[in-house]
């Protein structure tokens, strides 16, 4: 069995499919940088470059979806929940 390896990324930073394969680039935020336009922005470094069949990132995809799904659900309800609460009533009454 092969060893399990965890990899932290802050953001994906590249994309290309070649021969059937799906190339994810991965990059960790390295500090503050600023972009062409002379805009504030991060500096990105790639550390790591996920290979996939295009099955398998499809199947990824898929099951990404669920996820976001699920998230939204659970803020929609979180929100709702919040928003149900009324205040007590501070005023004093004369």
């Amino acid at each position: 069995m092969a060893n399990k390896q965890f990899v932290f990324s802050d953001r994906m930073v590249g994309f290309s499919v070649q021969n059937g394969l799906v190339r994810l680039d991965l990059a960790v935020v390295t500090g503050p940088a600023k972009n062409k336009d002379g805009k504030a922005g991060l500096k990105a470094d790639v550390t790591h470059q996920l290979i996939m069949p295009i099955d398998a990132f499809v199947a990824a995809v898929g099951l990404q979806q669920n996820v976001v799904k699920e998230l939204v659900a659970r803020r929609k309800k979180s929100k709702s929940a919040t928003d149900a609460v009324v205040p007590a009533d501070t005023s004093s009454a004369t």
